[in-house]
């Protein structure tokens, strides 16, 4: 599986057979998924940086996440037909 739908699938546990069924057929979905698990990739490195700017990233990536979750969910919703929700 994919490191990004699975690091997508533990922030939404609830969604996993949403996440599976859109990421097997919808490409830009899965570029989401892997953005998101780069963004967590980065904010835990930066959380146990010492360089100067390590707020100022960890900050940056926070929002990231939050964005690109907002995104996540968005496709989910979208990909789930009205009369199944």
């Amino acid at each position: 599986m994919d490191e990004g739908v699975t690091a997508v699938r533990r922030q939404f546990p609830a969604r996993i057979r949403a996440i599976d069924d859109l990421s097997s057929r919808s490409e830009d979905f899965r570029e989401i998924c892997r953005d998101f698990a780069d963004a967590q990739s980065e904010l835990a490195k930066w959380n146990v940086s010492t360089d100067p700017k390590r707020n100022e990233r960890v900050v940056e990536y926070q929002e990231l996440i939050a964005e690109l979750s907002k995104e996540i969910e968005g496709a989910l919703d979208a990909s789930v037909p009205p009369t199944a929700r």
